[in-house]
């Protein structure tokens, strides 16, 4: 059963130090039977051509979503689209629609 635990402080961002809008652990270790860490940080992830998810999510905390209940739905959808994104990465969502992450 997977669970969420809630930290007063996130880790620093594994790519460029700065600050995390979310941290997560995938339910899942990779191939060497490590953790694998699931980041979202504004400084990394706003604007990757790579990660178009993870950058509208990005924008959306920037934006105050995350604050205004009348965006609830969208940010249901923006993080839905995240995980869906994080997971592609490592090979565990396959979208037909969907070119594979560069």
């Amino acid at each position: 059963m997977a669970t969420v635990q809630r930290a007063e402080r996130l880790p620093q961002c594994s790519r460029c130090g700065g600050d995390l809008i979310i941290s997560a652990v995938a339910p899942k270790d990779d191939a060497q039977g490590r953790p694998i860490h699931l980041e979202l940080c504004a400084a990394c992830d706003t604007g990757d051509p790579h990660r178009p998810a993870a950058g509208l999510l990005a924008q959306y905390f920037a934006d105050g979503g995350g604050h205004d209940l009348s965006r609830s739905e969208e940010g249901a959808t923006l993080l839905m689209d995240w995980t869906r994104e994080c997971m592609a990465a490592h090979g565990w969502w396959q979208d037909p629609g969907t070119p594979p992450p560069a």
